[in-house]
């Protein structure tokens, strides 16, 4: 199995890595069927004063069902602004396992939603990232097999 570990490259500052596999444990982890059904339920968290983004809802079920069944994401803004592309960049490219490149200029890409992990899993099959674009457009076939991101 390959491991899970995401490069952030290209025109940044600081190269960096992501690993998924943590992300169930960080606060700013987003459930994808809640934020689909209402994008607009997302607030600027400016108690943090970093721009990340919680959801805002009454979950009525316990953290640990919901960790146990969950489908989440990570917005991607917070991790390329911490990789602080070059003032000449301008488009984010998602990179497949099988060489296929997704681009969107960096703002929308900063919008991208990382998905990992589905019903609870790990996406060991097609992971280790799935890219949601913000709008929903892409909820029912997100771009699988993501391997890599670049800031060109």
């Amino acid at each position: 199995m390959e491991p899970f570990i995401v490069p952030v490259s290209g025109k940044v500052n600081y190269r960096i890595t992501i690993d998924p596999t943590v992300w169930i444990f960080d606060n700013r982890k987003i459930e994808l069927e809640s934020y689909f059904k209402d994008p607009q339920a997302w607030e600027e968290n400016t108690e943090e004063g970093n721009g990340h983004r919680r959801w805002q809802t009454n979950q009525i079920r316990s953290k640990k069902e919901a960790v146990i069944e969950g489908s989440y994401g990570m917005p991607l803004r917070p991790f390329i602004d911490n990789a602080e592309p070059s003032p000449s960049a301008s488009t984010l490219v998602a990179i497949t396992s099988s060489g296929e490149e997704i681009t969107a200029s960096l703002e929308e890409g900063k919008t991208w939603i990382a998905g990992f992990s589905a019903e609870g899993q790990a996406l060991k099959e097609d992971g280790p990232i799935h890219i949601y674009y913000a709008d929903g457009s892409n909820q029912q076939s997100p771009v699988t097999n993501v391997v890599a991101l670049r800031v060109d």
